[in-house]
Formats: C-alpha cells, structure tokens, sequence
C-alpha cells in the first residue's frame, strides 16, 4: 500500500498546475486517475498509470510530461527512478504513435 501512494504522490507532483490535470488516487489495490471532468480510470501497473494519465490530459501535454520526467531522472530513490523511467517510456511510445498515425 505504502509504495502505491508514494507513486501516487510521484505522478501528482510531476504533473502538477499542467491545465485540466487529473488527480492521482489509490483506492483498494490499484490506483484511479480521476479527471476535471469526471471521467475515471482504475489502472494496475505504473504503465498503465501514465498511459492514463497521458490520455487524461490530450496529446498535446506528451511532451510536456516527457520533459518533466526527463528532468527528474534520475530518480531520488529506486522507486522514483523506476516511475520516472516507465512514465518517459510511456510518453515516447504516445509521441512516437501520434508521429506515425
């Protein structure tokens, strides 16, 4: 549970004052990405985590969360590190399929 709230807290203060941002929190066993607009989605993996977070905020804020994570690296600890790293994976695979579509 502890290291589902630290990733919580990592992907929050990352995206944070980004405009429309969604709010990361954990319920149960798995973390909920809820957006300004309501709209929710439960996500079990930190790849998942960020592909959502990525969706919430529109393909135009993928860069912009790249270079936040970009800048984060390395992580403070093995956990941060692991989440920063997943979500810039995240963000290049979005990037890299929006150059291709």
């Amino acid at each position: 549970m502890r290291d589902l709230l630290l990733v919580a807290q990592i992907v929050n203060v990352l995206t944070d004052g980004m405009p429309g941002g969604p709010v990361v929190r954990v319920i149960g066993e798995r973390w909920t990405v809820a957006g300004r607009t309501g709209r929710t989605s439960a996500c079990d993996t930190v790849r998942e985590l960020w592909l959502a977070m990525l969706d919430h905020h529109g393909a135009g804020a993928a860069s912009r969360i790249a270079e936040r994570l970009a800048q984060g690296l390395p992580g403070a600890s093995p956990l941060a590190d692991r989440v920063l790293r997943e979500g810039l994976e995240a963000a290049n695979d979005v990037l890299g399929g929006a150059a291709s579509s």
